[in-house]
């Protein structure tokens, strides 16, 4: 049996305190010095012994905590009061992922998480190990679970990478400038609502200027510190980005404080989801992201996905996801043109209420609110619903169907027709009236849970039906096919579940 990394002790004794000195600081002192000298010392020796209560248990969770290899799977041991043995069978095995934080690569350990097939949560975490250790235990659960697939009627996978993708500081700078976050500019504009108001009211009344022109300048400060926070955040975690393919999987590293070293099992894919927010279009570029069935580690793609490539001019895109799934180029079926129409009818109405509303507020507060300006969009309204009609569609191709939404940040959803678990017909009562229905493709993807399915958006309601049923047509041949052999190859083992169901709702 193996334990963990000495080291791991002080560093989890570390964390613990650290998660427990603003109570200290804003709670224990505070009290003890209200009743005067014994009370400080109470405080203090109430410290001192959580401070060795905490030792105590982390000494403990080390000699509780080992494991090791056996023949047939990886064993772990551990707990303080009520003990735990887990044994984890190596064909269970999916992702075996490495973090590493500045800190922790100074003292050379590593965090080492286990991920296992059918479920979204992590199997085994071992905190920590020694990062050369981590390495091993790595390499060794992939062999194994290589040899566990060989003996199943596989073929043994190359050990040997081949690089997909490295990421250059031409596509790091662009990334900085192209990862602007709208919901880190609404949690700025948050906090600013409780410290903010005061201030906005003293420049309000002394400045000699339109308090349009502050709540403007206010607006610009925080769409610009949004936008450097986005594009620090999106560098640090980006940084020495590197996707190679070996064998059965793509294997990843990125982070400059957070280190990652993973990898993405090809036979969870389910789905490629390509993102272009209207500058990346703009310059060129693209993101790529996988959905993966019950592995979620959280990365850049969101819940359920993983960045493959998180960002390259959109060639190297294309390339490297038809290196995952070779699908061809698509051709799109747009809506019919009356949602254009249903669109700026949409954008119309909102303007008129939010014009009102505005108007409402000038007759209530007692000075112009300026509602007359907002009336200055009425002719953008049919341009952008033009600009939405044109964004979204889909394409009906030989093994994947494909969709695409969005304008400002365009998604492009690739799903093979093997991996599709659902295909529903949706209508609402507003589409009804202009006899509009959508498509939903369910995948197994974790990101289905979440409203993240390919979407096929305000399609004629009689196309609507004939492509949920060439979907379910074009699913069941491509499993025959598989099942018949017609498609050789590692991955005609991926599909052997039964076909699913197709409705309409």
């Amino acid at each position: 049996m193996t334990r963990l990394h000495p080291l791991s002790v002080p560093y989890r004794v570390a964390q613990a305190v650290l998660g427990y000195v603003p109570l200290v600081i804003f709670i224990a002192f505070p009290s003890g010095s209200a009743f005067g000298g014994i009370g400080l010392a109470i405080a203090v020796l109430a410290t001192v012994v959580g401070f060795g209560a905490v030792v105590a248990w982390q000494l403990a969770y080390y000699r509780r905590f080992d494991y090791e290899t056996t023949p047939d799977t990886f064993d772990i041991r551990s707990g303080v009061l009520s003990r735990r043995h887990r044994e984890i069978p190596y064909r269970r095995v999916q992702n075996v992922d490495i973090s590493r934080n500045v800190v922790q690569r100074a003292l050379d350990i590593a965090e080492l998480r286990i991920e296992t097939a059918g479920g979204g949560e992590t199997e085994a975490v071992l905190r920590y190990v020694g990062y050369e250790e981590a390495k091993r235990l790595q390499d060794e659960l992939r062999r194994r679970k290589r040899a566990e697939h060989s003996t199943e009627g596989g073929t043994q996978a190359s050990d040997e990478e081949d690089l997909l993708y490295a990421i250059t500081p031409e596509d790091l700078a662009v990334l900085a400038v192209a990862s602007f976050d709208l919901r880190l500019a609404s949690f700025l504009s948050v906090l600013l609502s409780f410290a903010g108001p005061p201030v906005l009211l003293e420049l309000l009344t002394d400045l000699p200027v339109s308090p349009f022109l502050v709540v403007g300048a206010v607006v610009v400060l925080v769409v610009i510190a949004s936008a450097l926070l986005s594009g620090a955040g999106a560098v640090l975690g980006t940084y020495g980005f590197r996707l190679t393919r070996s064998g059965e999987e793509l294997r990843y590293e990125r982070g400059l404080i957070q280190r990652f070293d993973g990898s993405i099992p090809l036979d969870k894919v389910q789905s490629l989801v390509v993102r272009e927010n209207l500058l990346k279009r703009l310059l060129g570029y693209a993101s790529l992201a996988v959905e993966t069935a019950g592995y979620a580690p959280g990365q850049d793609g969101g819940v359920g996905s993983e960045s493959a490539v998180p960002i390259a001019d959109r060639g190297t895109v294309r390339t490297i996801a038809r290196e995952i799934e070779p699908f061809e180029e698509p051709t799109f079926v747009r809506p019919p043109k009356r949602a254009r129409r249903r669109y700026a009818v949409r954008y119309l109405l909102a303007l008129g209420v939010l014009a009102g509303l505005v108007y409402a507020g000038t007759l209530v507060l007692g000075f112009e609110m300026y509602w007359y300006a907002l009336l200055l969009g009425l002719p953008l309204a049919p341009v952008a619903a033009h600009y939405k009609w044109a964004s979204r569609g889909y394409c009906l191709g030989a093994d994947h169907v494909l969709t695409r939404t969005g304008f400002w940040n365009r998604t492009t959803r690739i799903v093979p027709y093997y991996r599709v678990q659902n295909a529903i017909h949706t209508q609402t009562v507003l589409q009804r009236r202009w006899r509009l229905a959508s498509v939903v493709i369910d995948t197994a993807g974790t990101s289905s849970l979440v409203g993240g399915d390919a979407r096929a958006l305000d399609l004629d309601e009689t196309a609507a039906t004939e492509l949920r049923e060439a979907v379910a047509e074009r699913l069941q041949t491509t499993l025959r096919n598989r099942r018949r052999g017609a498609v050789g190859g590692a991955r005609d083992r991926r599909i052997d579940r039964a076909l699913p169901r197709f409705e309409a709702t």
